[in-house]
């Protein structure tokens, strides 16, 4: 297994800390199922971040998510329903960083989790079941500068 399937399922690790997250049976990784009321993990990129002290002989990096939430959405409230579980999963998020609770990598750490954009991001035709959207990024420490 490749590293970034490790830090993948650390992140999906991690996630299932969210009391809320058990409102749906997993997170799926990489493919959003035809079920509703599930969630999907999936990388969306990769970026070098600058190191902070001359001679560091590690790397930092960012690693970037997206989390979809495909729910019912019938009716207004159940839309707000979905939206306010991202809001509480932002809020969870920044909770986690004060606390400095992240994700368990081997032979990395994790430095700091922030997230944006919890928005709709796809409505079906007949507008029953909607995927909603929020951005992850993970800054990471570790690995070598030179591979």
């Amino acid at each position: 297994m490749e590293n970034k399937d490790k830090i993948t399922k650390a992140i999906n690790d991690w996630f299932l800390k969210f009391d809320k997250i058990k409102e749906f049976a997993e997170i799926h990784t990489e493919e959003l199922p035809e079920e509703v009321e599930t969630l999907s993990l999936q990388r969306s990129g990769v970026e070098n971040l600058p190191t902070r002290y001359i001679g560091e002989k590690c790397c930092y990096k960012q690693y970037q998510y997206i989390l979809l939430l495909k729910n019912m959405s019938e009716d207004d409230s159940q839309r707000l329903k979905s939206l306010d579980w991202l809001d509480d999963l932002s809020d969870w998020i920044h909770q986690q960083n004060l606390k400095r609770d992240y994700p368990i990598l081997e032979n990395k750490q994790v430095k700091k989790v922030s997230c944006a954009n919890g928005i709709t991001y796809e409505t079906d035709e007949e507008e029953n079941v909607t995927i909603y959207y929020i951005q992850l990024y993970f800054d990471i420490k570790g690995g070598n500068l030179n591979g």
